[in-house]
This record gives C-alpha cells, sequence and structure tokens, in this order.
C-alpha cells in the first residue's frame, strides 16, 4: 500500500474549505487579507496580502488567475494579477495546520467597468414639443459593470429632477452575472406653460453612477450624457394692449401690438372683417378711417390669441376753442385800455373849477378866495 502525498489531499481540502467558507464557517481567525475588499476596474492590477497568525506546514491562493501554490516557511503571501480582466472570482487564501482543520478566507473582489457611452434622446423622434403634451425621453448605457451598482440620474439643466434604479436590462444575464450590461432608463416629462417659459429651450441629460463602495473611487463614478435641448412649441399671448383709444378727427393715430409665441406669431389688424395693411405689427389710423372695434390677432402652429380696442373718433373742437380765446383776450384788452386811460385822465391831470373866483386889480394883486397874492407889474 502507498503513501498518499500531500498533493492528493490538498484538493480534496480546498472543496471543503470552500464549502466552509461559503457558509459562513472558517476554523479560526488565523488569517487575515490585507484589504479584505477590493474595488478594481476591469484592466487594472490587483495585489492582496494573506498573512497567517499560527503554525502552519503551507499556505498558499486558490483563484481562477494566477493562483499561489502551496508555500511553507512563509508568515504572509501576496496574491497578484497584472491586468485582471474576470468578472466573477473569489480567490480564497488557505493555511494548513498540523492536526487542525484549515485556516480559509476568502477575498471579496469587484471588477467595474465605466460605460462605453451615455446617451439621451426623445422617444417621440420630434424635433420640438408642444405645450401641456407629454414625452419620453429614453437614456441609454452601453456595457457598464457592475449594473446592481448603478443609478441612473436625471437631470433637467444642472438640477437633478429623477433616479432611476428600476431601469431596463437590455441583455439579460444570470442573477449572479458581474459581467457588462446595457440598461435603458425613461423619463416621461410634460411641456408644462410656465410664466417665463424655463421649459423652452432647457437641457435634458442623463447619468450613469457607480457606487462602489468606500473602497471604490471617490466621488463615486459617474459618467454624463450630451445634454438634450428642448423645443416647446406654446401659442401666442398678446402683450397688454389699450381697451379704448380716442382719436380726434382729422388726426391719425396709431395701433401697436406684440405677442410672444413658439414658433414667432404672426400678427394682423383686423377691421370690419378685413385684414388691414400694418408695417411690424403697426397699422395706423388714418383721417378718414372709422370708429369701431379693431382686433388685433397673433397666430401661429399651435394657437391663436386675438385682443380688441375700440376706437372712438372725437370732433376737433381745437379751431372753435382757440377763435374763442382769441376774442376773449382781445375783449379783455380793450377793457383793460378803457380803464387804463380813465385812470390816467384823473390822476395825472386833476380837477378844476372856477365857481365862486374873485378877481382882485388893486395894486395889480389878484386875490383868490379872499386872500391877495402879491403881484409884480411887468415893465411896458
Amino acid at each position: 500500500m502507498g503513501v498518499l502525498s500531500w498533493d492528493c489531499f490538498l484538493p480534496i481540502l480546498l472543496v471543503v474549505g470552500q464549502q466552509l467558507c461559503d457558509s459562513g464557517s472558517t476554523a479560526d481567525d488565523c488569517l487575515q487579507l490585507h484589504p479584505p475588499r477590493v474595488v478594481v476596474r476591469h484592466g487594472d492590477p490587483v495585489s492582496v496580502n494573506c498573512t497567517v497568525s499560527t503554525n502552519h506546514i503551507g499556505m498558499g491562493w486558490a483563484a481562477s488567475v494566477d493562483d499561489v501554490p502551496i508555500t511553507t516557511g512563509v508568515q504572509f503571501l501576496t496574491w497578484r494579477v497584472e491586468s485582471l480582466t474576470i468578472w466573477d472570482l473569489g480567490p480564497l487564501c488557505y493555511a494548513n495546520r498540523p492536526g487542525k482543520p484549515q485556516c480559509m478566507e476568502r477575498l471579496s473582489v469587484t471588477v467595474y467597468k465605466p460605460p462605453d457611452s451615455v446617451s439621451v434622446s426623445s422617444v417621440n423622434s420630434t424635433d420640438s414639443m408642444v405645450e401641456g403634451s407629454q414625452y419620453h425621453l429614453k437614456c441609454e448605457i452601453q456595457n457598464i459593470a457592475p449594473v446592481q451598482n448603478l443609478t441612473v440620474k436625471w437631470y433637467k439643466g444642472d438640477t437633478l429632477v429623477h433616479e432611476d434604479r428600476d431601469y431596463v436590462i437590455k441583455v439579460k444575464k444570470p442573477e449572479r452575472e458581474k459581467a457588462p450590461v446595457s440598461v435603458s432608463s425613461i423619463l416621461l416629462i410634460t411641456a408644462n406653460r410656465t410664466a417665463n417659459r424655463t421649459d423652452d429651450n432647457v437641457q435634458y441629460s442623463c447619468g450613469a453612477e457607480l457606487d462602489l463602495g468606500p473602497e471604490g473611487p471617490q466621488p463615486p463614478l459617474a459618467v454624463k450624457s450630451t445634454p438634450l435641448r428642448v423645443t416647446v412649441h406654446y401659442k401666442p399671448t398678446i402683450n397688454p394692449i389699450v381697451t379704448d383709444l380716442h382719436v380726434i378727427h382729422g388726426y391719425s393715430a396709431v395701433l401697436n401690438c406684440s405677442a410672444k409665441g413658439n414658433p414667432p406669431p404672426d400678427i394682423v389688424w383686423i377691421f370690419n372683417g378685413r385684414q388691414l395693411p400694418t408695417e411690424d405689427s403697426i397699422y395706423t389710423i388714418s383721417k378718414t378711417d372709422d370708429e369701431g372695434n379693431y382686433t388685433c390677432r397673433a397666430n401661429n402652429s399651435v394657437g391663436i390669441h386675438e385682443e380688441t380696442v375700440r376706437v372712438i373718433v372725437t370732433e376737433n373742437y381745437m379751431p372753435l376753442i382757440a377763435g374763442i380765446l382769441v376774442v376773449l383776450v382781445l375783449a379783455i384788452s380793450l377793457a383793460f385800455c378803457v380803464i387804463y386811460s380813465i385812470y390816467y385822465k384823473n390822476k395825472k391831470m386833476g380837477h378844476y373849477s372856477l365857481k365862486n373866483v374873485k378877481l382882485c386889480t388893486q395894486n395889480g394883486n389878484v386875490a383868490q378866495n379872499g386872500n391877495s397874492l402879491p403881484m409884480t407889474r411887468l415893465p411896458e
């Protein structure tokens, strides 16, 4: 009967050890992995040390790639791969002890891959959206792994509006499959009517974010799509205009109308069912135009908006008023002249009376009011 070598027992021990590890049982904590968990980008190198804290007769790494054969006389052993390209693997470090169960510790390895591309498009395949209607936007993420760590994020401008973890996996894999897959996410939007039209020309984008925990990239790996610019078509809205316009007979006036809308609306003026000639949405009321309701109509492919201005023509009383004012001014001027003339005569010329005047020639003096005034005779 021959003696069985250790190499014959090694496969059996590995199988038993793997079953114990899978069930959560180990002989004891005689092995330590540094680090205990690794997150590796597909194709990058990886290196992990396994340290044994007890006496052993040999330790090694069992792995589907670059395994390390059983080695004696060492306290730690390194598993190293220069380029990791296997998606699902669980390297196992083991140590054989004399007379005791085998020590085993499985390394947690997560292999990730950024997406080949992330893009967003409109499912409806239209270049524009009509206000008030609903539309579907699709985010396409090609070849990303591991998909269970993926979150699809939707942005409106720079604002996050939705997170999706219930995306559709386009390439179905087994439940434990960790290889890259392609996924798609749908966002339902409504082209709402807003006061400042923020939905028009807004940009939607989506991003693929892989959150791989503290061992993974920090911040989490995120790839964002090129923004999709959304154009919203909405019916015109006429800017406020006057409701009543008073026009003096014989004079002209203008009717001005402007409106917002997308596509830009056509603006016309209508009177008594007849379209009036306009220039830059302005109609000039001439001297011969009638009073009545003049309607501004703005229309585009989405809808029509109308506003009406009531034009009231009044008679021109300005010449009559001017004539009356001239007559009043002349009358006032004449009255002023008469009054001033009378006043001037009374104040400047004085009042004189010759009644009861006594003349006295005695001594050549003239008596006035009983008094005599000396007078001197002039030489002849």
